[in-house]
């Protein structure tokens, strides 16, 4: 055992047991956070995937196959951006694929795109909600809408008549149109308003 013949060395011993023991204790305590975030890591990306498969599941019931086609076969998000939620599947189509500005006529090149859509939609026993958006702006001079409200309308009801010629059932459908008033983005930018106009396709789950 050691003796210590002055105060002050006594206490300089006891300084650098007690610097050592912060440190150690720093140190478990960076591994516990360390390990403790990892772990949310991979538990979280795990239940997002457990959550996306079985909202797809109970979405479409026994035709989670034909629902599956929407990202293989017929390769929608290639054209569209497609999320998928608890109660529904949302297909965005952005400012300009569907329609020229202030306009609520079906451009011919958009055509293509929503008859992979009616191909699904004719096999699926789910409701479809068109929902018609714009940006913030007031309409120009040339166009015969009195608000946006107006045209968000006219052109949800657009794509209903084009899936309706196309043979998807009309009790299936239903449209509506929300104008500026459920922004995805801030209307600050040109980039966050082309986000804005958007017609959104919501397949919602099946009710059984």
């Amino acid at each position: 055992m050691r003796f210590y013949e002055r105060e002050d060395e006594l206490e300089n011993e006891l300084n650098r047991g007690a610097l050592w023991a912060i440190t150690y204790g720093d140190m478990m305590s960076y591994l516990m956070i360390f390990f403790m975030i990892l772990f949310a890591f991979y538990s979280s990306k795990s239940i997002t995937s457990q959550f996306s498969q079985k909202a797809i599941e109970e979405t479409f019931g026994r035709d989670t196959q034909v629902a599956s086609t929407l990202f293989s076969k017929h390769g929608i998000q290639q054209i569209a951006q497609v999320e998928i939620s608890a109660n529904k599947i949302s297909i965005n189509f952005s400012d300009p694929i569907l329609f020229a500005p202030g306009s609520d006529v079906l451009k011919e090149s958009s055509y293509p795109h929503l008859r992979r859509l009616t191909a699904v939609f004719k096999d699926l026993p789910n409701p479809i909600q068109i929902e018609g958006h714009t940006d913030n702006r007031p309409l120009g001079k040339g166009t015969r809408f009195r608000s946006n409200w107006e045209l968000s309308s006219a052109r949800a009801f657009t794509v209903l008549q084009f899936f309706v010629k196309e043979g998807v059932a009309p009790e299936k459908l239903s449209a509506v149109g929300y104008g500026e008033f459920k922004p995805v983005q801030s209307n600050e930018t040109p980039e966050g308003r082309s986000k804005n106009r958007r017609i959104e396709i919501n397949i919602v789950r099946h009710e059984i």
